[in-house]
Parts: C-alpha cells; sequence; structure tokens
C-alpha cells in the first residue's frame, strides 16, 4: 500500500532526524533501520543525504551531519514478504544492505 509506505518512511525519517538533532559532541551514534519493505527503505534514501555511502564493517552507511550519526539501511532476508526479486534490487542498490538472521542478530548483540 503505497500510503502506508509513505507513512513508514516519513515515522523513520522522523525518529532520524530527533536522534541526530539531539547530538552530543564526542559520542558517535548508530542508527539501524530494518524493514521488509523495499519501498519504504528507498524512499528512506531520500532524507539520507547526497553523498553515497560508505562501507565501513562490511555494511554500507550514510553519514548525517551534523553528529556525523551513521545510518544503515537494512533489508531482512528472512521476511516472508520479501520476493526473491527485491533481494536482488537490495543487493544491487548501494544505499541498501540485505541482512540475514544471523548477521543482523550478530550486529545487534555486539559480537
Amino acid at each position: 500500500d503505497l500510503n502506508k509506505d509513505e507513512n513508514h518512511s516519513k515515522m523513520i525519517e522522523q525518529i532520524i532526524k530527533q536522534i541526530n538533532g539531539d547530538h552530543d559532541t564526542g559520542k558517535i551514534r548508530n542508527a539501524i533501520v530494518l524493514h521488509s519493505s523495499l519501498d519504504v527503505l528507498k524512499r528512506c534514501k531520500s532524507f539520507l543525504g547526497d553523498d553515497a555511502p560508505i562501507l565501513k564493517q562490511g555494511f554500507r552507511k550514510c553519514t548525517l551531519p551534523p553528529s556525523n550519526m551513521e545510518v544503515t539501511l537494512f533489508l531482512p532476508e528472512w521476511s516472508d514478504n520479501v520476493h526473491p526479486s527485491q533481494q536482488n534490487d537490495g543487493e544491487m542498490d548501494p544505499w541498501l544492505n540485505l541482512v540475514s538472521e544471523e548477521q543482523f542478530l550478530e550486529l545487534i548483540s555486539g559480537r
């Protein structure tokens, strides 16, 4: 649903902007956005700036001023509503990262 996707991306944008605007100098913030809709993630690219993401620790990340917060967009491989063609699109898009459940659990657990 187009309206639902737009609402989800706007909600994500507001959360990211709030975190980024509430910055302390010296603190590095990382935001992980995991969503099972390729369309929602593609819409998120619009507020991540014009600079291409950098490859860091095996993932493509965007750095936002003024706090240098890193934002990483993930499309989960394990989601039931992620079709293999969407996985291919997600893999080819330089702003997105395709992630397995195991990789994601390792990432959030700090291993």
